[in-house]
């Protein structure tokens, strides 16, 4: 029977009632002080006084909005970042043998490797322990688990739910393609939540690898040597040395966390655990101990989560507003599968049309077919795209230069107006490319493609101020049918941990495209880019499964949630000479819109704003 979408609202008005207070949680959280959190991480920056008090006011804006929206907030968590399946998932089984109260595990891709054997004993000696043991693993990502596993987490009074089975998609209790694609392990007072799933290829093949940062930059995660193991984990976490496995490794982020944001990432384990339609029923965890900023190492977190069916899209309306309105300098973006919807393309051109510099860290060895050639495609579509706005930025700059013998004294004036009222409606956003009468030019972006793994880390740094890393990936997949969980963080240090991190993996194990590499290649490698982008593309449309894309074109309305306008103001009157039949069209692919121009968008979404000249340029 299909949810009803009375059931689905009066869900959904219970989501944001729990939200009303935003910045003070119900559960008596001391209020935050934004104001000196962004000024105490803005101050560390290397960056002019009056930049700072821009990225000051910027940043203190977003964070107390997101707060106020989404929830989820909390100070004094600690952080140790992980990019090796093997250290990773030491911590995590040690933990786990370790644990007194409760081990709540969730994960996409459950399968028969060794290490899935291991966690299998450890969640059946912590059940034999007296502790709560539920294991929520995705039915189509869990086809690999061996049968024999399942009955005996049973016989050990383990939970082991299996989300969005056939025989529910079957009876249309949920679509087909809503997935679980959440990464979620609550152990007592500690909590994981990253890229990694129980697979064989978390694992290095060929022999364990130590972690890149180990000995360079403190992640706070040890080699495997130093951790007390017992026997069938030191099994599991050791490969071969020679030889090896035959399955393509990934590369993946994963973070442990330890502080209040364990309670909200324990919460986003039990909005997956109603999804299943369970029986079983668990009570939100008590309130977790907060870490004093004495030794610096503390920092604020909010937990974001996407779930369509619930209407609930904090990650992608988080993206989307820090990207246009957060980033001033850089943004490092380290992805698989990109094939970004609309709105989160918008948000990048914007970006860069601000000055911007982005990163991109793809993977070149990819584990689905198609995936690499139709990330190409994407590629020159994207660097097409940033040329021909550069040429075009270039031709509007040149009008200041115009003679004006050449223009009748009337539409030099109205050009004149035009540019007055966009600098007083738009303000720095819109000409904080131009610095003391020099022009800055567009930001610069940047493709690099990881080749030695698949890179399977979800990333994204901006302005080494604010971060985010968990499962969401830069596809239609994530942002309009799984369900998804990211951890965002502002704070310098953790950034620039993840910033090094991703120079590191571009310095030694990648490979950068360029828009003439591409568009040189063969046409047979051409045209299975174009296929494998178009077949993606159309996978990713919600034509068959019943998801709702959201409020018109953007995702979950985003749209008039952005600048809160709507409308967009009637245009002026015409010029004497407006019905001449010579006019000129000035691209402003980028800019927000808000002038009272009647502005368009042509079938590449790129944004035109129509201007009677009479033949000026």
């Amino acid at each position: 029977m299909k949810i009803e979408n009375n059931l689905r609202e009066a869900v959904y008005a219970n989501i944001v009632r729990k939200r009303g207070g935003g910045i003070k949680d119900d559960d008596g959280r001391e209020k935050i002080d934004f104001n000196r959190l962004v000024e105490r991480n803005v101050e560390k920056l290397n960056v002019g006084n009056k930049e700072q008090d821009v990225m000051k006011e910027k940043w203190k804006h977003i964070l107390k909005r997101n707060a106020y929206r989404y929830g989820k907030v909390s100070e004094g968590n600690k952080i140790k970042i992980y990019n090796q399946g093997h250290l990773a998932f030491s911590d995590i089984l040690t933990s786990i043998n370790n644990s007194k109260k409760r081990v709540w595990f969730e994960s996409y891709i459950f399968d028969d490797s060794t290490l899935a054997d291991a966690v299998v004993n450890s969640l059946c000696n912590a059940s034999k322990r007296g502790c709560d043991v539920i294991l929520l693993i995705d039915y189509i990502g869990s086809l690999k688990m061996k049968s024999k596993w399942v009955t005996k987490l049973k016989q050990h009074n383990v939970h082991v739910l299996f989300f969005n089975t056939f025989f529910n998609s079957l009876l249309n209790m949920l679509p087909m393609f809503f997935r679980d694609h959440r990464k979620i392990i609550i152990v007592d007072d500690a909590a994981f939540c990253g890229s990694m799933n129980v697979a064989e290829s978390v694992l290095p093949s060929g022999g364990r690898q130590h972690d890149t940062l180990f000995g360079s930059l403190p992640l706070g995660s040890l080699p495997l040597g130093s951790l007390p193991s017992e026997t069938h984990l030191n099994s599991a976490l050791n490969p071969p040395a020679e030889g090896g496995s035959k399955c393509l490794a990934y590369y993946d982020l994963h973070v442990q966390v330890k502080g209040p944001a364990v309670k909200d990432l324990a919460d986003v384990f039990l909005d997956s655990l109603r999804m299943t339609g369970s029986s079983i029923k668990r009570d939100p965890i008590e309130k977790q101990q907060k870490y004093n900023n004495d030794d610096g190492e503390s920092c604020f977190i909010q937990v974001l989560e996407s779930n369509v069916l619930r209407k609930v899209r904090s990650i992608q309306s988080t993206f989307d507003y820090v990207i246009k309105n957060g980033a001033t300098n850089s943004i490092y973006i380290t992805t698989s599968y990109f094939l970004p919807p609309g709105f989160l393309r918008r948000a990048l051109f914007s970006a860069l049309s601000n000055g911007v510099d982005i990163s991109f860290l793809f993977s070149g060895n990819s584990d689905i077919l198609g995936d690499v050639p139709a990330t190409y495609y994407i590629v020159k579509k994207f660097l097409r795209r940033f040329h021909r706005e550069e040429s075009v930025d270039n031709s509007v700059n040149s009008i200041d230069g115009v003679d004006s013998s050449n223009c009748r004294s009337v539409e030099r004036a109205y050009f004149t107006n035009l540019r007055k009222h966009a600098e007083r409606k738009l303000g720095e956003s819109l000409l904080r490319r131009k610095s003391g009468g020099v022009t800055r030019k567009r930001g610069n972006s940047q493709f690099y493609f990881f080749q030695d793994k698949h890179c399977h880390a979800k990333n994204i740094v901006v302005d080494n101020l604010w971060c985010s890393v968990g499962s969401f990936n830069w596809d239609r997949f994530s942002s309009r049918r799984n369900l998804e969980v990211m951890i965002s963080i502002f704070n310098k240090d953790i950034c620039d941990k993840f910033i090094h991190e991703h120079k590191t993996k571009i310095t030694n194990n990648s490979k950068e495209i360029t828009l003439s590499e591409i568009v040189n290649r063969n046409i047979v490698q051409m045209f299975m880019s174009y296929c494998a982008y178009h077949l993606g593309k159309l996978s990713g449309r919600n034509l068959f499964d019943g998801l709702s894309t959201g409020k018109g074109k953007g995702e979950s309305g985003m749209g008039k949630e952005k600048d809160g306008k709507g409308k967009i103001p009637p245009p002026p009157p015409h010029s004497p000479n407006a019905m001449c039949p010579t006019k000129s069209i000035v691209a402003l692919g980028g800019y927000p819109a808000g002038s009272k121009q009647k502005i368009a968008k042509n079938e590449r979404g790129v944004k035109w704003l129509r201007i009677d000249l009479d033949g000026c340029i």
